[in-house]
């Protein structure tokens, strides 16, 4: 036994050392500079790297599938920025400075060159990054992680792919504890949910903003490898609490130097957790009291920050407002009193899927990655919405009531995300985003629910998308070809869809409705 043990991890070092090799050479080969210089430097980050992903896939007792999902991942991301280095050059916007580098994002360029300035020019010492205020980087983070690479790995060429490569290693990494989670947590142990966790893996993996985000030097597949981490953490919060609480710590202290915003969320929605699972089911005075105290630190919260609240949003607002005409003409026709709430709701369409099928003027990169974007949240979300609203439906508690609070914080997450990005098709969905495994949890969550049920409400939410999508494709189409078809003023457009969604809801109530009034006869 100790012989096939030891036979085993000998088996595992050899593979992470050979894992390393080959992805330092492939990254290497597309980065800048001397190839051997840039071979040592990825491997210096690959061989840790490898071994924190097979560590990870320990926790999911060696399960073949846990296995195939982190490498899918990882390589998927890594295929996706070293390609969109290569691509983006030749097939984007060639007059933008930062695309002619490489970077899909602006404010990534400017972190970068920043990142790449200071190691030079400044040559800090390890720690003193941590002290400094950044001009590109509001919180330091990736600036910081910038310089520590390009200062120690890379200081004869700016290798973002370095980057790049060490994003994909945590993001592949949350992969297998989210798996792990949803396999073993007790509340999908019933028939009918025995694939949940195998339906949100695959979607966090091939979610296309994962992807997309994860294919230049940006904080979003850090986040979303260590939030999927602290998702298995609060999976086993009921169960053992000090370590858990212990990982959520953790976790917390990682995202701090990242986002403030999303470290917040993340007390915010271990809270929650804890709230509903440990303390509800005590007595419900802790209920009522629960309910009062987070109205109270809600209302607090929103008056003492409402001046900084109403800055970011009259920003990001009239940033979007300046950037389409039409936005900013319908803003002008609903008055100024509901831009905010028009926005907001405008944002949760974004990336629009019909604008990017028919948008002309842009070019062959942007296009392909507009409609992948767009594809995959027109796909995900009527299960996920779906999915937000039959929680009410769960019988046991607590696993209702930590359904409930998740399914609220989700559906609040979405709603802030799109009035802090004012509808914009970038960052909207990259705020959105960041809680992918909770999205992914739902989402598959919801499949699975109506499956079981066989549950007509589900056709329905995805009969109102396709309506939503068949009225906006003929708008768009209208709008950018010229008028080519007779285009419906944007209202009577939303009226329209109102109403034709509308009867499709109102025909979740026929049953209902006739079941009452038969046992009132009866």
């Amino acid at each position: 036994m100790q012989k096939t043990k030891t036979t085993d991890n000998i088996t595992l070092i050899l593979f992470v050392i050979l894992f390393a090799i080959v992805i330092a050479a492939v990254t290497a080969t597309f980065s800048p500079g001397a190839f051997n210089a840039g071979f040592w430097a990825a491997l210096k980050l690959s061989i840790p790297g490898g071994a924190l992903m097979v560590l990870a896939w320990l926790r999911t007792g060696r399960r073949k599938l846990a296995a195939v999902m982190i490498l899918i991942a990882f390589i998927l991301r890594l295929a996706a920025g070293l390609a969109t280095t290569e691509l983006l050059p030749i097939y984007g916007y060639t007059d933008e400075p930062q695309q002619k580098q490489g970077y899909l994002f602006d404010d990534a360029y400017r972190r970068d060159d920043e990142a790449w300035r200071i190691a030079n020019e400044e040559q800090p010492s390890f720690f003193e990054p941590l002290g400094r205020t950044y001009n590109n980087d509001q919180y330091g983070g990736m600036t910081v992680l910038g310089i520590w690479i390009y200062r120690y790995l890379s200081p004869d060429a700016r290798r973002y792919q370095l980057l790049i490569l060490l994003g994909a290693f945590v993001f592949a990494a949350g992969t297998a504890y989210l798996l792990h989670a949803l396999q073993d947590w007790e509340y999908l142990q019933e028939p009918g949910f025995e694939k949940t966790a195998a339906i949100a893996t695959w979607i966090y993996v091939l979610y296309p903003d994962s992807i997309v985000y994860s294919a230049s030097p940006m904080r979003e597949p850090f986040l979303m490898g260590l939030l999927a981490v602290a998702f298995w953490a609060l999976t086993r919060l009921k169960h053992d609490t000090l370590r858990s609480g212990l990982t959520l710590a953790g976790i917390f202290l990682v995202i701090l130097p990242f986002s403030y915003f999303i470290a917040g969320a993340l007390v915010a929605v271990s809270v929650l957790w804890f709230w509903a699972e440990m303390l509800i089911p005590r007595s419900k005075n802790w209920l009522y009291g629960g309910i009062g105290l987070t109205t109270g630190v809600l209302i607090l919260t929103f008056l003492l920050a409402l001046p900084t609240i109403q800055d970011f949003v009259h920003y990001d607002i009239h940033t979007t407002e300046i950037s389409s005409g039409w936005v900013e003409k319908v803003v002008g026709e609903i008055g100024g009193q509901f831009r905010s709430i028009f926005l907001s709701i405008y944002g949760i369409t974004q990336p629009v899927l019909p604008a990017i099928l028919f948008y002309q003027p842009t070019t062959p990169f942007w296009k392909v990655t507009g409609i992948f974007r767009a594809l995959g949240w027109y796909l995900l979300v009527p299960f996920l919405f779906y999915a937000l609203f039959v929680t009410l439906r769960v019988q046991q508690k607590p696993k209702r009531n930590v359904y409930i609070v998740n399914a609220l914080f989700i559906a609040g997450w979405i709603f802030v995300s799109s009035l802090r990005a004012g509808g914009d098709q970038w960052d909207n969905p990259r705020y959105r985003v960041i809680f992918l495994p909770w999205l992914a949890f739902f989402s598959a969550w919801g499949i699975c629910e109506a499956k079981r049920l066989k549950d007509w409400w589900l056709a329905r939410w995805i009969a109102i998308e396709v309506i939503f999508v068949i009225f906006f494709s003929q708008w768009y189409y209208s709008r950018y070809s010229g008028d080519a078809i007779r285009r419906f003023p944007f209202w009577r457009t939303v009226t329209y869809i109102v109403i034709c969604s509308g009867a499709v809801f109102l025909t979740g109530l026929i049953n209902p409705i006739r079941k009452r009034l038969k046992g009132k006869k009866e």
